[in-house]
This record gives structure tokens, sequence and C-alpha cells, in this order.
């Protein structure tokens, strides 16, 4: 099959996913490029070849393709073999966002040479370590090494009184003791044998009485060049500091026009763009990770100072709904994937 604009496969977790996700980039598939979506089930090693879903002539189709000259993965998590075979087929330089399921700890090292003044001090999960960090910072969240969502993430807060407060998702506490012993085993409980981390709890700022963070989607271009798509944010419900599940979203200059003067405002998003640009930069140079795209969750503190909390590899693009200008949100995947498919395989 020659296809002159190039020919890309969008690699989703099943079969039910095919046509939503798909859908989703057909309708702003600005580079013209050839486009399936496909599972990793429909892959033919032998012949090289994937069953995939297309649309013809306005009509959904299912077919058998070659495999494709680039794969985008909107699969999360890391097959390590599926990765293996599709780099060793097309090129680990045509496969993008292999890996979207990110190590926060590994992360954190890695942009904490270089991004200090931006990163809440985060360690693993030691049960010898945890009372110096809450007694250092009065606040702490701890965090599943691996984790998207909120999901199992606990905050724990000691106040004057030397009372800790445990809760999930909300401010109000689902436990209070002043018994460091119980803190300990409580949160061993809870954190079970899964890996997790420590992270110093930032005062986030608020927005009538709702926190709010702000997420840098950084994608690359038609030029295969980083950029900063937009800046989103989302507002929690009260009494949460879980943005996962959030009340609405919206640009980030909304709230930041309501809470500061427009010279503050931007300087502000200046300071979140480059934090995030960095961000990529440095991903690139200190790991093997292609990625195309991926988000930086930011908070902002009391002194409005950026904070990163941590980066999303799969960036959950239904976030965008509503959102003005969303259309270059599912074009620069699509660009980025034709620039590739100009370039020789490695």
């Amino acid at each position: 099959m020659t296809i002159k604009k190039g020919f890309v496969g969008i690699l989703v977790a099943n079969r039910a996913q095919r046509k939503h996700v798909l859908n989703q980039y057909l309708s702003y598939n600005a580079a013209g490029v050839k486009l399936i979506s496909f599972t990793p089930s429909s892959i033919d090693w032998k012949r090289r070849t994937v069953v995939g879903l297309h649309r013809v002539k306005g009509r959904w189709s299912i077919g058998r393709f070659p495999l494709p000259q680039v794969v985008y993965n909107r699969c999360y998590g890391s097959d390590p073999l599926l990765i293996e075979r599709l780099e060793a087929t097309i090129g680990g330089d045509h496969y993008f966002n292999h890996i979207n399921q990110l190590n926060k700890l590994d992360i954190y090292n890695k942009l904490n040479r270089w991004l200090a003044p931006n990163l809440p001090e985060t360690i693993p999960y030691e049960e010898a370590d945890v009372m110096s960090m809450l007694e250092r910072h009065m606040e702490i969240y701890f965090k599943p090494l691996f984790g998207c969502m909120g999901k199992g993430v606990y905050r724990a807060e000691m106040n004057p009184s030397g009372d800790i407060r445990v809760g999930q998702h909300y401010f109000a506490p689902k436990t209070v003791t002043s018994d460091h012993v119980f803190f300990q085993e409580h949160m061993k409980k809870l954190v079970s044998s899964n890996p997790y981390i420590v992270q110093k709890g930032i005062p986030i700022r608020q927005i009538d009485g709702q926190v709010f963070d702000i997420r840098a989607l950084v994608q690359k271009n038609e030029q295969g060049l980083w950029s900063v798509t937009n800046l989103v944010s989302r507002i929690a419900y009260k009494g949460s500091f879980n943005t996962s599940i959030f009340v609405k979203t919206c640009l980030s200059q909304e709230i930041l026009k309501k809470l500061y003067p427009p010279d503050k405002v931007q300087a502000i998003m200046t300071s979140i763009y480059d934090v995030s640009l960095r961000t990529a930069e440095i991903i690139e140079m200190e790991t093997d990770y292609h990625l195309g795209e991926f988000s930086v969750d930011v908070a902002l503190d009391s002194d409005a100072h950026p904070w990163i909390i941590e980066l999303n590899g799969k960036p959950q693009k239904d976030l965008y709904r509503g959102i003005p200008n969303r259309s270059v949100v599912y074009q620069r995947p699509i660009q980025y994937a034709r620039y590739l498919c100009g370039k020789p395989s490695l």
C-alpha cells in the first residue's frame, strides 16, 4: 500500500475504543495522512499486518492493513514485549508515547537536577522516613509510584497540637490520631504492598474556596519541535484536593484573571510555559522515552509560584470538551506523526 502523505495507526486498548478514539483525530486530520485504529491483539506479527478500523467515504469499515509507518500509542501502560516487537518492526523512532505510564519518583529525580525550585520534595515511601517528612512539612501526600486520576492518593496533615489527620480525595479527615505508631500502621495498611512516594504538600491557591490546577499540554508539532498547546484548569469540588474529580474545566487564563492583575497573569503563564518546555527538554535528554505529547500538572502556591505536581504520559483528551480552539489538541499528534512518516526509520 502506497500512501503519499503517510500511514498512521492509533493503538488503543480494545475494540470498543477504536471508533471513539479514531473519530476524535479524523475530525482534525489536517495533515491528510491515512488513519486507522487498531489493538495489540489485532497484530499479525508473521504477516506484519493489523486488522484495523478506518473510515472510507463517510462509512466505518474493518480491514487488514500492513503495519503502519508510524504508531501513536493511546493504550495506558507499558507492555515491554509489545514495545520491543513494534520497535524492531517499524523502528523505535516511529512509535511514540510507547511508554506513557510514568514512574513518579524516576521523573522527579531526573527533573530535580534542573528544576528543583519548582518541585515539591519527593521521596520513596519508607516507614522510617514518613514522620520526619510530616514534621518537616506538616502536610504530605502519599501517591502510588504508578498511578493516575488521583486513585490511591492519601493526604496527611499534622496540626500544631500534634494531631495527624488522614484523608482521601477530601481535606476533611477520615482518620484523626495523635498516636504516631497507629498512624504508621494505618498508612502501611492503606498503601499495602504497592510502591508509593511521599510528596511535600503545597498550600495550593484556591478560587472561591475550591482547589484548581493548571495542566500544560506539551506536544510536538509538524517540525518535530516541542510546544505548549494550551493551559487548562480543573476546578475540584468544594473541600476536595483531588482535581481529577472536578466540577468544571476552563482555560487557566480565565481563573488567573479573577485572581491576579493582567501583568501578573501574563508572568504566571509565561513561567508555566517555560517550566513545561524545560521539562520536555529534560525528559528527552535524560530518558529513552519517545514522547510526542504529555501534560505537566502545576499548582500555584499563595505567592503564585508554580510547582510541578506530576507528569501525565497519556493526556486525557475528553478534558478539552468545551474548551475554545481545542482542535489543535488533536491535530498536533497527527502532524507529528506525519513528520515522522517523512523520516527514514532508524
